[in-house]
């Protein structure tokens, strides 16, 4: 008896969710085209957050970013506190060089994630971008205080730097970057992320 009902149990789980399950098969194969037919048909069907946002980084991937806009917007309007939509959707102004949006976007990717480093490392590359080094210099380093490893924030730092006309201290930030970042067999453990 209870062996029928968990059977029944699973068949229904995959009925209801067979579009984003061939999604999920389709993004195995590398068939983007198949898994956002897929994730269409999810959607329509059954609107759910991970669909919506697999739809959307489906999008994004083929850089159609109009439609990863659309998407993201939708999965924010049904669920507002997504982990991170509100980072993808920011990633998509900044692509489309809206960088006030994006901003916005990742201050509240923030809110709910205040260690969300993909949401301050662009903050600095907005800043960088606006010319803004000073800005970008100080959300580099917030990204360093949660993780003094992270490659992008010790390279752009590195850059900053130079911009800064720095030359001295660009040249100690890109050793320091470069020992960091090491994955020769002295730092084996710098290769392991």
């Amino acid at each position: 008896m209870i062996a029928g009902l968990l059977l029944a149990s699973m068949l229904l789980y995959t009925y209801q969710n067979r579009y984003t399950l061939q999604a999920i098969f389709y993004d195995t194969l590398q068939n983007r085209a198949e898994a956002i037919k897929s994730l269409e048909k999810s959607v329509s069907y059954r609107p759910g957050a991970y669909a919506y946002y697999q739809l959307g980084l489906n999008y994004k991937a083929i850089k159609d970013y109009e439609k990863a806009e659309a998407v993201y917007l939708k999965l924010l309007e049904l669920f507002p506190n997504h982990p991170y939509a509100n980072y993808d959707l920011g990633f998509i102004y900044r692509e489309t060089g809206r960088f006030d949006e994006a901003i916005v976007q990742y201050e509240k990717a923030l809110q709910i994630d205040p260690e969300n480093l993909y949401a301050l490392s662009d903050i600095g590359y907005v800043y960088k971008e606006r010319g803004q080094l000073q800005k970008a210099m100080v959300q580099y380093q917030k990204v360093l205080q949660y993780d003094p490893s992270q490659k992008y924030a010790l390279w752009d730092i590195a850059v900053l730097y130079e911009e800064l006309g720095m030359p001295d201290e660009a040249e100690k930030q890109y050793l320091h970057y470069h020992d960091m970042t090491d994955c020769s067999l002295r730092r084996f453990w710098n290769c392991l992320d």
